[in-house]
């Protein structure tokens, strides 16, 4: 049974555009890194900031970048996998994997820092972000890219709390003056955050008013509503995954943005949401 509101689903390589696939080993770097600091940034969302000797030659290329974090199982020892995410037989079966958004990566102190929404306790990457506390470690492998920079008119992005700090992190990189437009689907005002960004940006929050995440259409709704700037645009979304269909239904089909400027992501699940394509 499909929980409530699953965690960030276990994605793979093959979400890497061809070309950085070609260009960049996976998992590029693997290790087990230390929590340095852990820092609320709204009632729902924490910020983990990792670091360590493992993160030693860590890079980051695009925005948004995801990295994998690993649990071992119960009563065993942590593997990290090989490249091409392989592991000895069985073990990554047992293992927990989730993926996250790297928020922002400080190649001179060394620090990751990787935003969790904290949305209940099912789950064990949940319980852990609920307990997690300076000097507990965690295993990563990554990070992969699932949003490449590149010339456009305009840019909209939209995202729900999962989805939330990879949106942060692409709107900051958008080149100065760029117009873009934000839908960031949240529980209140109380999860509103403020971005660092050059950009033009158009930000607005759509408040549930104390519905389950995953269980309306706001976000839907609003991308229908917009009126999108002229010109060639690209697209960005990471929320609940039938919302993220129905979004990247809309903007091809009604739109007509080509695949291409599209790069819309389920990054959760909620207990109604059959199978998508």
């Amino acid at each position: 049974m499909r929980r409530a509101m699953a965690e960030a689903h276990a994605d793979t390589a093959e979400d890497d555009p061809p070309a950085e696939r070609a260009r960049r080993p996976f998992p590029a770097h693997t290790g087990v890194a230390d929590v340095v600091r852990v820092t609320t940034v709204t009632p729902h969302m924490a910020r983990l900031t990792l670091g360590g000797p493992a993160l030693d030659g860590f890079a980051v290329d695009e925005p948004g970048e995801i990295v994998t974090l690993l649990w071992p199982a119960e009563g065993q020892e942590l593997v990290l996998p090989r490249g091409g995410w392989r592991f000895p037989p069985g073990v990554a079966d047992a293992q927990h994997a989730r993926n996250y958004t790297v928020r922002r990566w400080n190649a001179a102190a060394g620090e990751l820092d990787i935003d969790f929404f904290l949305h209940g306790d099912e789950g064990r990457a949940a319980r852990w972000a609920n307990r997690v506390r300076v000097g507990d470690t965690v295993g990563f492998a990554g990070p992969r890219v699932h949003w490449v920079s590149g010339p456009a008119d305009w840019t909209l992005l939209v995202a729900d709390e999962t989805g939330l700090p990879a949106l942060a992190a692409i709107a900051e990189e958008l080149p100065a003056g760029h117009p873009a437009i934000a839908l960031v689907e949240i529980d209140g005002a109380a999860e509103r955050q403020i971005f660092d960004t050059a950009a033009r940006l158009d930000l607005r929050w759509l408040d549930r008013e104390g519905a389950a995440p995953g269980t309306t259409s706001l976000l839907f709704d609003a991308v229908a509503a917009l009126e999108l700037p002229r010109g060639a645009g690209r697209a960005w979304g990471g929320a609940e995954a039938m919302a993220m269909r129905d979004v990247r239904r809309h903007l091809q089909g009604e739109r007509g943005l080509p695949a291409g400027a599209l790069s819309v992501l389920g990054y959760c699940k909620h207990r109604t949401t059959p199978e998508w394509d």
